[in-house]
């Protein structure tokens, strides 16, 4: 989740469930291209700055754990995404949030997730910060229809261009899109979630995301767009290409992978 005003989440997540379950689903098909499995890193990464809170010293081997795995996970992403993060708070209170990201900060919940899904919520959150911090507008001019909370998003800032793809304003989707445009149903929710679910199934579940791509032809441009923008080109060696091209999953953190596909990449 980006960190922003939380107080609408549960209200737009319910909503965003709705509008998922009940749109259109007539799309033209496309395709994709051969895949690139080498990723290379175009700088030094600099890792990021730990901390705890809700946290006790019964819990030390744990936080080493995490820290470990937290590490290993950002290897295998670029240099620049990484260095958008500053720091990482690990929180050990059972009913925090599984994970928040944004302004060059991750919080992830240490507790109650397996291996897979901390490791999920950890890109989810790592893309926010890309967002924020890596795909930021070359100089102030016009501003675009978009606003992170208060802040304006001029039409330089090269997220903005993702964002037109499926939606209006940061509230509103536009009048064509269908749940086949969404790599899942939490992507409806706006446009910040919707890059940073976008992000988290292209590295995670890239072979997959190659095969929803005949479904919708605004899904193929966010494909491009994370290839081509985000990524330089680079493609990941994860997912196997086996799903259902019409059904979307809740959220993509929650699916099933090969997490030593994603470290080797």
């Amino acid at each position: 989740m980006r960190l922003k005003a939380l107080t609408l989440f549960l209200a737009i997540q319910v909503l965003s469930f709705f509008v998922w379950k009940t749109m259109s689903t007539d799309i033209q098909v496309m395709a994709e291209g051969p895949a690139q499995t080498t990723h290379a890193v175009s700088e030094e990464k600099i890792q990021p700055e730990f901390s705890v809170r809700h946290f006790s010293d019964s819990q030390e081997n744990l936080n080493d754990v995490l820290q470990e795995r937290i590490k290993k996970a950002l290897n295998s992403l670029p240099a620049e995404h990484v260095n958008t993060i500053e720091d990482i708070v690990l929180d050990y209170d059972t009913n925090a949030y599984r994970g928040l990201g944004g302004n060059n900060l991750i919080i992830l919940r240490g507790v109650r997730m397996d291996e897979k899904e901390f490791i999920g919520v950890l890109v989810h959150e790592t893309a926010h910060n890309v967002d924020y911090g890596f795909l930021v507008h070359k100089k102030e001019e016009e501003t675009s229809n978009f606003k992170d909370g208060s802040y304006p998003l001029y039409i330089t800032d090269l997220s903005v261009d993702f964002y037109r793809i499926s939606w209006e304003d940061e509230n509103t989707l536009k009048n064509t899109a269908s749940n086949l445009d969404f790599v899942s149903g939490y992507a409806m929710s706006d446009p910040f979630e919707d890059f940073a679910e976008t992000y988290t199934y292209y590295v995670l579940h890239n072979e997959d995301f190659k095969a929803l791509v005949s479904s919708s032809p605004n899904l193929y441009a966010k494909y491009r767009f994370m290839k081509y923008r985000v990524f330089d080109g680079v493609e990941f060696n994860t997912g196997d290409g086996e799903v259902s091209i019409h059904n979307r999953p809740w959220d993509t953190t929650l699916l099933n992978y090969e997490l030593k596909a994603f470290l080797t990449s």
